[in-house]
């Protein structure tokens, strides 16, 4: 594998190692990637969660994993793809990765983080800068930087973007702004081979996930990533039947693709597939976030989420916090 590492001295954490704590469920833990569609395989005329120029910038069919990856295609001019704003951590370390390919004849070619100090990216803070050397890359090549999020920051984007006027042709495909270590449970279900769609393994994620304070209800989400190796090709879809509703609309996907699932705690999820699966991996956080924004005192209750209402019964003051998995037979 091509790499190419940005130094700035920023030491990382050893990962802690992983333990069987049920058949099939493993405490592990891993790096979350904050940024949405991260795989740039979501979308219709252009992929979901991502903006770009008017100019130079393109939705390719050349990819590393899955079908689509991003295209900055310029002569002497700029071009930018830019994530969609998301919440990060204040003073926590990232790492900031991204996959590119093609031919970077002249001026710059970066991936960049930006850091904001309100969740709509509008009060900005500083950046930080991952840089794609001129050159001719015809393998997929990894360029990396470790980065600590300034103290003031609680949002952040992610670019892909030429700013000076340059010249080249280079895609970039599964940018990540990794996490430290966070503790995840992951379900394993291997050697999928149905030829039609069928639910499989349905999993309950259920979360204790209300904790009662005299001035309110704190209620915390969770993001599920949904990691699936199709043997050839293969659609995927993942269904909450408690709630009547699609998690993930069906998707065609080749080779392995992840997604980062939005999950409010509570209900089945079924993934459900069409064609051969080598293996799909399901992951979900032990803890809760560090930050979340708590439910204010006084909000009626018809506009609470239906699964804290669902586990606000029986909480008492100062009740903890954990998520579960068990296994649902239909």
């Amino acid at each position: 594998m091509n790499r190419f590492i940005f130094f700035n001295l920023i030491e990382m954490e050893e990962k802690p190692p992983s333990e069987e704590i049920a058949p099939g469920i493993v405490l592990n833990y891993d790096r979350l990637n904050r940024i949405p569609n991260h795989s740039v395989e979501v979308g219709v005329d252009w992929p979901d969660d991502w903006y770009h120029s008017e100019s130079g910038a393109y939705w390719a069919d050349i990819a590393r994993t899955g079908f689509k990856s991003l295209l900055l295609d310029v002569s002497d001019s700029t071009a930018d793809w830019r994530s969609k704003a998301f919440q990060i951590v204040p003073n926590e370390t990232y790492i900031l990765q991204g996959w590119a390919k093609g031919n970077a004849e002249s001026g710059e070619f970066f991936f960049t983080v930006r850091w904001w100090r309100d969740s709509t990216a509008t009060d900005f803070i500083s950046e930080d800068n991952v840089p794609i050397p001129l050159g001719n890359y015809e393998d997929w090549t990894l360029f990396e930087g470790v980065f600590k999020a300034p103290s003031e920051a609680v949002a952040a984007d992610v670019l892909f973007r030429c700013p000076t006027p340059s010249t080249g042709r280079v895609y970039a495909d599964d940018l990540a702004l990794l996490t430290e270590w966070v503790p995840q449970y992951r379900i394993t279900i291997e050697s999928i081979q149905y030829p039609f769609q069928v639910p499989l393994n349905p999993i309950e994620i259920y979360s204790n996930a209300a904790t009662y304070f005299l001035e309110g209800i704190q209620f915390y989400p969770l993001t599920v990533r949904l990691t699936v190796k199709a043997i050839e090709t293969a659609t995927v879809e993942v269904f909450d039947a408690d709630h009547e509703r699609f998690l993930l609309p069906r998707t065609e996907i080749s080779g392995e693709v992840s997604f980062d699932i939005p999950w409010d705690g509570g209900g089945v999820f079924e993934p459900r597939t069409v064609g051969d699966i080598e293996y799909m991996i399901i992951d979900f956080p032990v803890e809760k976030p560090k930050t979340v924004e708590p439910i204010e005192y006084g909000t009626p209750i018809t506009t609470w989420p239906y699964s804290l209402l669902a586990f606000i019964a029986g909480l008492s003051t100062g009740a903890g916090i954990g998520y579960g998995v068990r296994r649902v037979r239909r």
